[in-house]
């Protein structure tokens, strides 16, 4: 059953498929916690650049590798201790094919149904 108070468009799918964003300066290993086919929540050990967008390689497994865009929408700690934080971020697609955009809608659609 929906929450009525969601203000999201797309209800979210969960998933633990690796990322790597790419910036000008770095690049950052992630795991997206879950989905839309509008954008990514992902954990990772720091936050990529908040201006602009940058490039993103995502893993699925089975599938070949997605590439889009994004930009940072919001981020979160998530987790911090001694060694380091982990961080939560809101990543919005800015570039995004066709067929790949496709598949995370029927991906989304499924996860619902089932």
């Amino acid at each position: 059953m929906s929450d009525p108070t969601e203000r999201r468009e797309f209800p979210r799918a969960q998933a633990k498929w690796a990322v790597t964003l790419l910036t000008a300066e770095t690049q950052i290993e992630g795991v997206i916690e879950n989905f839309t086919p509008k954008g990514l929540f992902v954990s990772c050990d720091q936050v990529p650049q908040l201006e602009g967008s940058f490039r993103m390689v995502i893993k699925i497994p089975g599938r070949p590798t997605m590439n889009a865009a994004g930009k940072v929408m919001w981020s979160t700690i998530l987790d911090a201790s001694e060694s380091g934080a982990r961080l939560g971020v809101g990543i919005e697609f800015t570039e995004i094919s066709e067929s790949d955009l496709q598949y995370l809608y029927e991906t989304v659609k499924e996860y619902h149904e089932g």
